[in-house]
């Protein structure tokens, strides 16, 4: 993944995923997606934690861009590669830093609406529309601005946007691996 640099080519790898994830999880049996052993999460944690983790990106980069900029600032030097940020979220991870530390984002703390009857079909739903929405939301950025505007990411302080959309490939790649492993197809 090295090779990203053009808004087009993040896009269509994170399309790639969110596709790979719903196919994923779409082909497991309800067994196979709530399937945990010890403290680790089943296929359903990791995908509720997916979706705690897109949804405030998808929507921070669907507010106006002097909004972000007032919220932010603008970043100095422009952005980090793929692997630069890749790299810099394993450190991280290697520090300790685990998703348990921010209570938001663990699958504990999504929540079901009244009324779903069938929680793997509505998390593949959410998935599915959370990052069509964060799709969306980047087709009305240009590149410039993708380099110039930051965001905080929790684990790795501040980022451009562009940096954000790599870290977001690299961890729903990453936990996409995870649905598959802990689901028993891997």
């Amino acid at each position: 993944m090295n090779h990203l640099r053009e808004k087009l080519d993040v896009m269509k790898q994170l399309r790639m995923v969110q596709q790979a994830v719903v196919d994923t999880v779409e082909g497991m049996s309800e067994a196979q997606f709530n399937h945990s052993v010890g403290p680790e999460w089943s296929a359903a944690g990791y995908l509720k934690h997916l979706i705690l983790s897109v949804k405030p990106v998808a929507k921070a980069l669907n507010l106006p861009q002097d909004k972000l900029r007032e919220m932010f600032g603008t970043a100095e030097g422009g952005s980090r590669s793929y692997a630069e940020i890749a790299s810099a979220y394993s450190e991280r991870l290697s520090e300790g830093v685990r998703a348990e530390d921010y209570t938001n984002v663990t699958p504990d703390f999504y929540r079901f609406p009244d009324g779903v009857t069938d929680q793997k079909q509505y998390l593949t739903q959410t998935w599915d529309e959370s990052n069509t929405r964060l799709l969306n939301a980047v087709e009305g950025w240009d590149d410039s601005a993708l380099d110039s505007l930051q965001m905080p990411h929790p684990a790795i302080g501040m980022v451009t946007v562009r940096e954000m959309l790599y870290f977001t490939l690299h961890h729903n790649s990453l936990h996409w691996n995870d649905i598959q492993r802990v689901g028993g197809l891997k």
